[in-house]
């Protein structure tokens, strides 16, 4: 399995790669994983939404026709996602 880690540009330019510089690509799988774990209780909101400020981190797989998304807020994963699969996960707690 090949993968290609991409920062998402999903805050400001001055936070932009800020968080995920010593993240590989595994670390950031361990984190989707988690995230997803750790929402599976609770009730997700109809529409999702990236809280304000947060760092998108992104993992392409080149054998997936989806690729993994993960949001940091002060460097705490606070939403996951497989877009096109309109797949997410939010901890809301």
């Amino acid at each position: 399995m090949r993968t290609r880690n991409v920062n998402g540009k999903t805050a400001g330019g001055e936070t932009a790669g800020r968080y995920d510089q010593n993240l590989t690509d595994s670390q950031i799988l361990d984190l989707f994983d988690w995230v997803v774990s750790a929402a599976c209780d609770e009730q997700q909101p109809e529409v999702f939404s990236v809280p304000p400020g947060a760092v998108e981190l992104n993992v392409f797989v080149e054998c997936a026709p989806d690729y993994y998304a993960v949001w940091l807020l002060k460097n705490i994963p606070v939403a996951a996602a497989l877009p096109l699969d309109n797949f997410y996960r939010l901890l809301l707690s």
